[in-house]
């Protein structure tokens, strides 16, 4: 399946709801249910540690492990994609395609998933994440931003970041691309931001598999929603 990429440094755009659903899909090659429903598993596994909802903490931080590595074993069934499961970083865990696409995590703040705010992260990106960022930040080609174009310019490849927020039984969902870090390694902006619908207990997923993982090792996850 060939998959297109926009790849104009244009000003921020921001999707939502079906349209940030096509664009994941356009740009990564598999549905944005993914990440959802990998939160939503994660979620179910951390709220049965402890009451306490920082990363930092012992219920946090299963979540942020839980979550990712239901991410990245998904995306390493993917054609093309590759999660290093095998020989993870466990400091900076990233999914890469095959053309240098990139795929890590951070945790946002509340503005995580709204359209209306401004995004930061909790945290400074580390080394690794950061000398990233600034390798494969979208250049600013704004004489080129038409959208008439997109379909003609093949993608180059490109770090995006999986955010989430989480608070109590909720969590905020986005997958955004940075448009630069600056010298003290603080993400600059944001040159594209899919909010994804966000995911609490009471959403109810169906897990359609062959066997634990599939016959072929795909673990397939369709939302009753």
């Amino acid at each position: 399946m060939g998959l297109i990429q926009a790849d104009f440094g244009d000003v921020e755009r921001r999707s939502t709801s079906n349209s940030a659903d096509e664009a994941f899909q356009r740009i990564f090659g598999f549905p944005s249910s993914v990440i959802r429903e990998s939160a939503w598993r994660a979620l179910r596994v951390a709220t049965g540690t402890d009451g306490v909802h920082s990363q930092l903490s012992a219920a946090g931080s299963k979540f942020y492990h839980e979550f990712v590595s239901e991410v990245r074993a998904f995306i390493d069934t993917v054609d093309e994609w590759s999660a290093n499961c095998s020989d993870d970083n466990k400091t900076s865990p990233r999914a890469y395609r095959s053309d240098g696409l990139t795929l890590a995590f951070a945790q946002g703040s509340p503005a995580t998933g709204n359209i209306n705010k401004e995004l930061h992260l909790k945290k400074v990106p580390g080394t690794v994440t950061l000398l990233e960022l600034q390798e494969k930040a979208p250049a600013k080609q704004r004489e080129l931003s038409f959208d008439a174009l997109t379909s003609m310019v093949p993608a180059r490849p490109q770090m995006w970041l999986v955010v989430y927020y989480r608070e109590a039984d909720l969590v905020r969902l986005e997958v955004s691309l940075p448009a630069g870090v600056d010298s003290n390694g603080k993400i600059i902006g944001w040159d594209k931001r899919l909010m994804l619908d966000e995911v609490n207990l009471t959403d109810q997923f169906v897990e359609a598999r062959n066997d634990e993982r599939g016959e072929d090792g795909v673990a397939v996850a369709i939302s009753a929603r």
